[in-house]
């Protein structure tokens, strides 16, 4: 067993190597609920996980979350930060692994501008979501300027999260009477 980065090299072709081969290996659904507690807070759970159609049974997470002064949790926007954050660290040690690039070190900052007068309401120049985000990537590494060029590349164009974040994705919200 060959362990860059801690990802398991022989693991990650061969999950690699299925995916190719029937590209059922590869489809996956994950689902959340999200339940209001009052206010502007909430709970998000996360937990099984339909990978080729066959659910996975996975401990469940519970997420809290609040706005408007309320700092025992982050809010929504800051948990959007933390999934890009977590998405770019696991891609960038997954395809350094498989690039044979050791990684010493890794950290990346996050900052966002948001423009609250789109979440409040206030006037159609506003959008609610972040107007940007500047993303700094801190890698420790003996790899060349060149090797970790090519694995921001890599790593870039194959995070799931930064996907979702640079191309339109269809959000159909539809209300379920209980």
């Amino acid at each position: 067993m060959t362990v860059e980065n801690g990802i398991d090299v022989e693991k990650f072709e061969q999950l690699s190597a299925a995916a190719e081969q029937d590209p059922d290996n590869a489809a996956f659904r994950f689902f959340a609920e999200t339940e209001w507690t009052g206010g502007t807070t909430c709970e998000t759970t996360v937990s099984d996980i339909d990978k080729g159609g066959r659910m996975v049974e996975s401990p469940e997470f519970t997420m809290e979350g609040a706005l408007f002064g309320h700092r025992d949790a982050p809010n929504a926007l800051e948990q959007l930060l933390s999934s890009l954050g977590t998405c770019l660290t696991i891609s960038y040690a997954a395809h350094g692994a498989k690039q044979d690039v050791q990684i010493d070190e890794m950290r990346f900052e996050f900052e966002g501008q948001v423009d609250m007068r789109g979440l409040l309401g206030l006037g159609d120049e506003a959008r609610p979501g972040f107007e940007q985000i500047q993303c700094t990537a801190h890698v420790e590494s003996p790899a060349s300027t060149e090797e970790l060029e090519r694995l921001v590349e890599t790593a870039s164009a194959h995070s799931p999260i930064l996907d979702t974040l640079e191309n339109a994705v269809d959000v159909d919200v539809e209300h379920a009477a209980d």
